[in-house]
């Protein structure tokens, strides 16, 4: 069949726009192939601490609620901070995620620890009060802190998984048909990590990280340590460290391995505590706490690595590299689950300003 001039340039035409219609259905195949097998990262849900302050208190307490409590003076975060919290909310998207400003904490203190208001608004700086309020957090309602330095590397139920303990939506830790359809609580449990292997070194222990289920009566111990030590003398002559940080946590931890943890005496202490007027008379449910090996926790520890390893490691290097630090230190070899930076973006006074300004620039 002969074809006119006009007719092939029809017939040209047409084919060119056939195959353009197919490349545009062949990019849109594709387009949607990638949003299925590369999905918008999820995030868990921002829960206001306002909001959590007016929820009710856990019923259950054998269980883990799915809440990363972080804290930091406002809800605007620096650079780096922002982006290595995002990274446990992107790990966990099924948690929530609370960030509690320093009013927020006054509030968690006022609301559930009357009787402990008037330490903590003598406590000689804005670091005491973070170090403290943590323990609150995990007395009052469990789940898992973490300083804002701590980025997430692998999703945490899998880590309490590892040790029995079931990860819930916190609604669930006050709905009692819930627990007693699916969740048995046989067991209270705290979680904390060792910083390199030296179980002497008193900063072994740092409390960056920490983990629990609802009232853990060692968060009890912990607090009381903080005022038997303000009323032994001038709280502003100790060190943070040791009234409030990690050198005191191991202590503590210390001694509720010595002392407690095999006893009904904390039990009894925690029943005839001011403490007994938010959960009510406790049961004798078994109470136990681990410390995971560095591993776990604190792959990057400042005292073991050192210089060797600062340089990629430490928030504060001008030669930090986030995936660098983690290739050098084998953390996924490892199976770790969380790494910490160590910003050290608190002074005893205050923000440490040259530090805070390293905090400030964009993360590698």
């Amino acid at each position: 069949m002969i074809y006119s001039p006009s007719r092939r340039r029809l017939v040209g035409v047409t084919l060119i726009l056939v195959l353009i219609g197919s490349l545009f259905a062949v990019r849109r195949i594709s387009s949607a192939t990638n949003s299925l097998t590369h999905p918008r990262q999820r995030q868990a849900a921002s829960l206001p601490a306002e909001k959590l302050l007016s929820s009710p208190l856990p019923k259950k307490f054998g269980v883990v609620p799915k809440i990363i409590h972080q804290s930091w003076s406002s809800t605007e975060l620096p650079t780096k901070f922002e982006a290595w919290s995002r990274s446990c909310r992107e790990e966990n998207p099924d948690w929530q995620w609370v960030l509690w400003t320093d009013e927020d904490n006054l509030n968690l203190v006022a609301k559930y620890f009357p009787w402990f208001l008037e330490y903590y608004e003598k406590l000689p700086g804005v670091i005491h009060r973070a170090d403290l309020v943590r323990n609150m957090y995990m007395y009052v309602y469990g789940g898992m802190y973490a300083d804002l330095d701590v980025e997430c590397l692998r999703p945490a139920d899998e880590l309490f998984e590892s040790f029995n303990v079931s990860t819930v939506p916190y609604p669930s830790t006050y709905d009692a048909l819930y627990h007693s359809r699916s969740h048995p609580q046989n067991e209270q449990k705290a979680f904390f990590g060792r910083m390199g292997t030296d179980e002497r070194f008193a900063h072994s222990i740092p409390n960056a990280w920490m983990a629990s289920t609802p009232g853990h009566p060692f968060f009890l111990l912990s607090i009381e340590g903080v005022m038997e030590k303000m009323n032994e003398g001038d709280p502003t002559k100790i060190k943070p460290e040791t009234l409030t940080g990690p050198v005191v946590l191991r202590q503590r931890i210390n001694l509720y391995r010595d002392k407690f943890s095999d006893s009904d005496e904390l039990r009894e202490r925690l029943n005839t505590s001011p403490m007994v007027n938010v959960f009510g008379l406790q049961d004798r449910m078994k109470h136990s706490l681990e410390v995971l090996p560095f591993w776990y926790i604190y792959p990057y520890s400042w005292n073991r690595d050192g210089e060797e390893f600062r340089s990629l490691c430490s928030a504060n290097s001008p030669n930090y590299d986030r995936e660098g630090c983690k290739d050098v230190i084998a953390a996924y070899n490892w199976g770790s689950y969380f790494i910490t930076y160590w910003s050290h973006s608190w002074s005893q006074t205050g923000h440490d300003p040259n530090n805070l300004k390293n905090i400030q620039r964009e993360a590698r």
